[in-house]
């Protein structure tokens, strides 16, 4: 059984690719069920944010990166075969659960150390646990991973300090409007990272911050204590002369504000300058709108300036970090050899206890039925060599988890193969 992660992210695809290959929420239990069913993967658990898609999963086939890479059309997208393999990737074994391990402290994120990816992979994992598509070896592999990044967060000073998308775009507008203090704010979406950001220009002391969302109740939920003020998406244009800032980072499949909304708003700013952060994948905004009079347009690519900054400034803390990363991934093998070794024993237990049941009855068809004495003294000899005749090669598949060779010989010798 094979450890494999095919996928993508920011380090080998643009915003636009990485829009088209993601995969919504509700499709990814269907995704990998259709995976399993054709053989292609035994479980899996399918990772879709704004920065990657990876599937994790555990596999028996040959040349599992090659063969899930060439399975994508199976997968539910938008993005053409040629654009996908020349951004995807394959990583498995040890390889493979360092990048998963790291994906879950936030090493491999485009702000370094940032702590969302870690409730994504927790939630991912929910949905494949939920959805049936998640075995146990591939779930002590993902508790092991949550672990870690849990580690980190708390035992790291990569943790201490979180960053975020949401963080290095608040940071962005800081930069970009000296005055934030006194700017009106206007927040498409209810997400997390919408929560995260209004914590952050909550803590500036804002109070003329909108929320406009598809979803009111979210909406209220998020905007009530931060001090936000709930509005719609239909009555944008009519408060967009108290926007100085758009931030949007909503889950609609489509483009919220295109060129022509954007030019509209800033007719009723007099072209006043306007600052438009989307944190959205897919796009909340027309790329076109870059072009509008006043408007400067950044979208998720375009916090990386930032996100380099902020790695640079934990470098320190990745030695700490990377060394929870192999204490927890050590772990985990472990973790799976034992399982593997506790699968055997079981297996030869139930051997011994077979070849002794079949072996006594036709002795003890050969007792009388009213000689108990006998018969107690066999039952008890068959017990007593069966546990005598085990002993020994339960013992050594005990001790056999780092050496796979030698549970592998002691099955083979009592007939049992396992993967």
């Amino acid at each position: 059984m094979t450890f494999v992660v095919v996928g993508l992210s920011y380090k080998t695809a643009p915003i636009d690719v990485r829009e088209q290959a993601f995969i919504p929420p509700d499709a990814v239990g269907e995704c990998v069920q259709r995976l399993i069913d054709r053989g292609l993967i035994e479980s899996g658990v399918l990772l879709s944010t704004c920065n990657r898609t990876e599937l994790y999963a555990l596999t028996a086939s040959e040349q599992p990166e090659t063969r899930l890479i060439e399975a994508f059309g199976l997968w539910p997208h938008q993005l053409p075969f040629q654009a996908w393999s020349r951004c995807a990737y394959g990583l498995r074994g040890d390889t493979g659960l360092t990048h998963l391990f790291r994906v879950a402290a936030g090493i491999e994120s485009m702000v370094l150390g940032e702590g969302q990816v870690l409730g994504q992979l927790k939630d991912a994992v929910a949905r494949a646990r939920q959805g049936g598509v998640m075995d146990g070896r591939l779930d002590v592999i993902m508790q092991a991973a949550v672990r870690a990044g849990r580690r980190v967060r708390h035992e790291t000073s990569l943790s201490r300090t979180p960053v975020s998308v949401s963080h290095a775009a608040v940071a962005k507008a800081r930069e970009l409007l000296p005055d934030i203090s006194n700017a009106g704010i206007l927040m498409l979406g209810a997400g997390p990272m919408t929560e995260i950001a209004l914590r952050l220009l909550h803590h500036t002391g804002r109070r003329n911050v909108y929320v406009a969302s598809r979803t009111t109740e979210r909406a209220e939920r998020v905007a009530g204590p931060l001090g936000a003020q709930l509005t719609s998406m239909d009555r944008i244009l009519e408060i967009a002369d108290q926007v100085d800032l758009v931030m949007s980072s909503s889950s609609a499949p489509h483009v919220l504000l295109d060129a022509a909304a954007v030019a509209e708003m800033q007719v009723r700013r007099a072209n006043r300058p306007l600052l438009i952060i989307d944190m959205a994948v897919p796009r909340d905004i027309d790329p076109a709108a870059a072009s509008v009079e006043g408007v400067t347009l950044l979208d998720i690519d375009g916090l990386e300036q930032t996100a380099a900054q902020n790695r640079q400034a934990r470098q320190t803390s990745l030695p700490a970090a990377e060394a929870i990363i192999e204490e927890e991934r050590s772990r985990a093998i472990q973790a799976l050899q034992a399982r593997a070794a506790a699968d055997r024993i079981t297996a030869v237990v139930h051997y011994g206890v077979r070849i002794r049941d079949s072996v006594l009855e036709r002795h003890l068809k050969r007792v009388a039925a009213d000689d108990a004495t006998t018969r107690r003294v066999l039952v008890e000899l068959a017990d007593a060599l069966t546990r005598r005749l085990l002993h020994q090669p339960i013992e050594a598949l005990r001790h056999s988890a780092e050496d796979p060779l030698k549970r592998t010989h002691i099955s083979e010798a009592f007939g049992i193969h396992q993967d």
